[in-house]
């Protein structure tokens, strides 16, 4: 299911590429495709997802092995949201949805159905679901800073697809963090009592608090389109406050920029001569030299003296 995790770094992810600004959102080469659409009203968000089987033509080869794999992505692993009941409709293909251990096979005949707040649940694509599977999937508005939204998706899909292909799996702390921010819980084992009650908890003290404190966020400006909307969440928590960085909202436009690249160059001195390009500093006055000297050789040769002109400008004046 692509949960795979690896031991943790305990130092802040960094993306390996950006997809914001984007409305539709290819991962793990079109494994997975995300297409934000307009939330109905009482909704978080809504979007359209599909996942494939496999993916055809010459592909690189991570994106290889993770396909035969064990932890191709083929749906989200398991998880329950704290605040927020999930809606699915399938459009096209075979999808499988399981809630507290129940599976239930959906296709596009099928009605939208919900799984409430609090069921330990996932869904993925059926074996027998031909190419690919897409579903419509959005979530009751909260109200909450941290729930399923837009700036979740963005950057749970954007960490999951560079975690997977160059990094060899997820850091533990990270992905709780992010699953923190999403109202996304991981539950415990089936035969652990309590698992959801410690599921949560785990999601908040080590996602939240301690990777707060060792410096990993949930959010990345790589991945997020609104991400003043994102700046706002992370401040609203004390854990993560310390972390963003809000200068960016008083950046120059490029024509301020340009305008304000108009002023009269600063003359520094002494210190002048490694500013500038020197090369072509010394070919300007070498050519500056140049024609000097062929205007006064012509002006020589008006008034009776032969001039000659040296390679560097300098004279040297016979008389004729």
């Amino acid at each position: 299911m692509g949960e795979l995790f690896k031991w943790p770094s305990f130092s802040p992810f960094v993306p390996f590429h950006v997809s914001a600004g984007q409305t539709v959102i290819r991962k793990f080469g079109g494994l997975l495709t995300c297409e934000f659409l307009p939330p109905p009203p009482g909704r978080s968000f809504m979007m359209r997802q599909t996942y494939r089987h496999s993916v055809e033509g010459p592909i690189p080869e991570n994106l290889r092995k993770l396909i035969e794999s064990d932890h191709r992505p083929d749906g989200p692993p398991m998880h329950f949201h704290q605040w927020q009941t999930e809606y699915f409709k399938v459009e096209e293909g075979i999808c499988v949805v399981e809630v507290n251990g129940k599976q239930t096979m959906l296709t596009p005949d099928d009605e939208e159905i919900s799984c409430k707040a609090g069921n330990i649940h996932r869904f993925f694509i059926h074996p027998d679901s031909r190419e690919r599977m897409t579903v419509i999937l959005s979530a009751s508005d909260s109200g909450v800073d941290y729930q399923l939204d837009r700036v979740f998706f963005e950057n749970w899909y954007g960490y999951w697809h560079d975690a997977l292909l160059y990094q060899g799996g997820l850091d533990f702390i990270q992905t709780l963090c992010i699953h923190d921010a999403g109202d996304h819980y991981t539950p415990g084992p089936a035969w652990l009592p309590f698992r959801r009650f410690i599921g949560y908890w785990m999601c908040v003290v080590i996602g939240r608090w301690i990777g707060g404190l060792l410096g990993y966020k949930p959010f990345f400006r790589e991945y997020t389109t609104d991400w003043d909307f994102a700046v706002t969440k992370m401040k609203a928590n004390p854990w993560t406050r310390r972390l963003v960085n809000d200068s960016y909202a008083n950046k120059k436009s490029w024509d301020e920029q340009v305008e304000l690249s108009s002023r009269p160059k600063a003359q520094n001195a002494d210190y002048e001569l490694l500013v500038t390009d020197i090369t072509e500093e010394n070919r300007r006055k070498k050519a500056n030299g140049a024609t000097n000297g062929h205007a006064k050789l012509a002006n020589g040769t008006a008034t009776g003296v032969a001039v000659e002109v040296k390679e560097n400008g300098e004279e040297l004046r016979k008389r004729s």
